[in-house]
């Protein structure tokens, strides 16, 4: 039995999401404020033990003015009865009730024959022998429209009705959670059950990112040991206790029993003087007595401490002095097998389980990373017949790249009414294709050998190089400066790999900037040569393949800027920085053209000035270096990383035109919201 799918609608920023889960681990990804939080939130609302209130602002922001709109059409149905048209009153009233919005979280159930379906018997709504799926939604709806838009609309006739403000004031008097089944053959047939029935169906546990553990110097921070607390009691219950626990009980009521005398000895002449206080005037106080009552979870609430021991193993230190990100690994650990706990103690016990971890990277190093998700799932197996779907919200490219494209389900915010996009589809699609598993296995690779975080940007640009990637920030503050304040993701691609991410790219929709060179080479023996050869064509399989799709160096400086462009991506490559001027072949060439003048001005200052001596002498004059720019850059070819230190020596220089007009390109590409 597991959970294939969550729908949700309504609920913050997810105005219609659905969101398929994998039957192990299913991981949610995506930029900030698009949705993950929330997707775990709303589980919370409604399975969670704590029984949290829904708020206005829980409504989708576009859903609100629904509201503030029914309350108009109630007003015309309102003017309307009063002039005795009853039939237009009831059409508007049935148009205004429709508005009022609802938040819902539809889950789909599947089964096998030979499950057990004790807990499923309500919520089994179809007789399709062939079916074995059930439908269970949770709803967050008004159960009376008429009184609430009633209401509302008296309030609204008062002088200086603020609405949103009366709806805050008001909303959990006509909205609350509702439970019902619903038929997956049949929409239209539903049942409603109880919350507790829901309950028993889908157990839910949460580790969120956001806990007490800290590094808190001495002994203040407890935080492990409370919740070792919180075991205790777990292995305390009535039902399969721990002999362990009988032991502790029996050694604590021995104690009790010496402390019950020592306290007597103690306190009796303070209740003596007690009972003598007031004597004749008020009522003899009743002699009281002070008796031990020991219990284990008491003791180690206020009087254990989880400790560590040294290096040398000899002398243990407090919890505070361990490290964060090991503290963090054991509270989480912790959590999930508090969960098994309460799983093997639960009678009955519930359909399946869900165990949602919010941003488990956090204080995690990148190794720790990588492995966590299989170390659950090890842990899980090991748990057998325990079986819990794990959902996990990240931003860690680790634990994406562990997981696999199949278990992402990414969340787009590209659109105002966002999207959350299967990866597993992205995976089917792509495999499909003549390089699908080549383009597949190179995608995996990738993620696992580097920092690959295009899941959770704003924008991406794609490089070819170590000398752009050295010399980006700075060139997006000369002339892009609004891409500081957003989330770039920079990706390092050589230049014949680029075109591997394409069906990625497309897939998320995601704002890419793709920095490539020209590479012009000649037609008839593939070597190196200027753009200005005759008949030169580039070797850039980007420029090739995938934008432009066009082979001809003459037709690629020739193309207009829209061809640059399909959907989200646009390319930049080597262009004039003059209209009549050369053009370059690669990012050296292109920087020394555009910046002869200072490189002129500061020849004497760079550690690889022999490279320009050698083409244009020690006192050159600017049109020597831009005419032989390709030639110096040639020479340069084995020091890359050094040019492009000797670049940040100099004070004042400018961007090449191509990544200039890129980047500018980016920057006002509005990006998602």
């Amino acid at each position: 039995m597991q959970l294939t799918h969550a729908n949700v609608i309504n609920f913050r920023a997810l105005d219609k999401a659905d969101v398929r889960i994998d039957h192990k681990t299913t991981l949610i990804v995506g930029r900030n404020n698009s949705g993950k939080t929330s997707f775990v939130n709303l589980f919370e609302k409604f399975f969670g033990d704590d029984d949290t209130r829904f708020v206005l602002e829980d409504f989708s922001t576009c859903r609100i003015p629904d509201i503030e709109q029914a309350l108009q059409i109630f007003g015309e149905a309102q003017r309307h009865a009063a002039e005795g048209d009853q039939e237009t009153r009831e059409g508007l009233l049935a148009k205004a009730y429709e508005l009022v919005p609802s938040i819902r979280l539809g889950l789909t159930i599947e089964y096998a024959e030979d499950d057990d379906l004790a807990p499923l018997t309500d919520v089994i709504l179809d007789l399709d022998d062939s079916c074995f799926t059930v439908r269970i939604e949770a709803a967050l709806e008004a159960a009376r429209p008429h009184d609430l838009l009633k209401d509302f609309w008296t309030a609204s006739q008062r002088p200086k009705f603020e609405p949103i403000k009366w709806l805050r004031k008001n909303f959990t008097d006509y909205f609350a959670p509702v439970f019902r089944a619903v038929s997956p053959v049949d929409e239209k047939v539903t049942k409603e059950i109880k919350r507790s029935a829901a309950q028993a169906i889908v157990s839910v546990k949460f580790v969120y990112a956001q806990t007490k553990v800290d590094d808190t110097s001495g002994d203040k921070a407890r935080t492990l040991s409370k919740t070792f607390e919180t075991y205790y009691k777990v292995k305390s219950g009535p039902e399969g206790r721990h002999q362990s626990i009988e032991q502790i009980e029996d050694a604590l009521a021995a104690a009790s029993l010496e402390l019950d005398t020592s306290y007597k000895s103690l306190f009796d002449p303070v209740f003596e003087d007690l009972r003598s206080f007031g004597v004749g005037t008020i009522t003899p106080v009743e002699k009281p007595r002070i008796v031990s009552l020991m219990e284990g979870s008491g003791i180690l609430r206020g009087s254990t401490r989880l400790q560590y021991p040294s290096g040398d193993g000899e002398f243990h230190l407090p919890e505070g002095h361990n490290g964060l990100g090991y503290s963090k690994l054991i509270f989480t650990i912790l959590q999930v097998i508090s969960f098994h706990q309460a799983y093997e103690r639960a009678a009955p016990k519930p359909a399946l389980q869900v165990l949602f971890i919010e941003e488990p990277e956090a204080h995690l190093h990148p190794q720790m990373q990588e492995v966590f998700i299989k170390n659950i799932q090890d842990f899980i197996k090991r748990k057998a017949p325990w079986k819990v779907q794990v959902v996990i919200t990240t931003h860690s490219s680790h634990i994406v790249a562990s997981g696999g494209f199949h278990a992402v389900r990414y969340f787009d915010r590209s659109e105002p009414d966002g999207k959350v996009k299967d990866l597993s589809n992205f995976q089917a699609k792509v495999k499909a294709t003549p390089q699908g598993d080549e383009t597949l296995r190179f995608l995996r690779q990738y993620m696992v050998l580097h920092r690959c975080d295009m899941f959770f940007a704003d924008k991406v640009i794609l490089i070819e190089g170590t000398v752009e990637r050295l010399l980006l920030p700075e060139m997006v503050r000369r002339c892009a400066e609004g891409l500081l304040h957003q989330y770039v993701s920079v990706i390092e691609v050589g230049d014949a790999y680029a075109v591997r991410f394409r069906e990625l790219l497309d897939f998320l929709k995601v704002k890419t900037l793709v920095i490539t060179d020209i590479d012009s080479v000649s037609p008839t023996d593939q070597k190196a040569c200027p753009p200005s050869t005759a008949q030169a064509v580039t070797s850039n399989s980007t420029l090739k393949n995938w934008l432009p799709g066009q082979s001809s160096i003459a037709k690629l400086l020739d193309v207009d800027t829209n061809e640059k462009e399909h959907g989200h991506v646009r390319v930049a490559y080597q262009v004039p920085e003059k209209q009549t001027g050369v053009c370059a072949r690669s990012f050296e060439d292109a920087f020394i053209i555009a910046n002869a003048a200072v490189l002129t001005r500061d020849l004497r200052h760079l550690e690889l000035k022999r490279a320009f001596v050698q083409e244009v002498g020690a006192d050159p004059t600017p049109e020597d270096i831009e005419a032989n720019a390709f030639a110096i850059a040639k020479r340069l070819s084995k020091h890359k990383t050094d040019f492009a230190f000797d670049v940040m020596l100099l004070e004042d220089w400018a961007v090449p035109r191509y990544i200039a007009e890129g980047l500018q390109w980016l920057a006002c590409t509005p990006s998602k919201p």
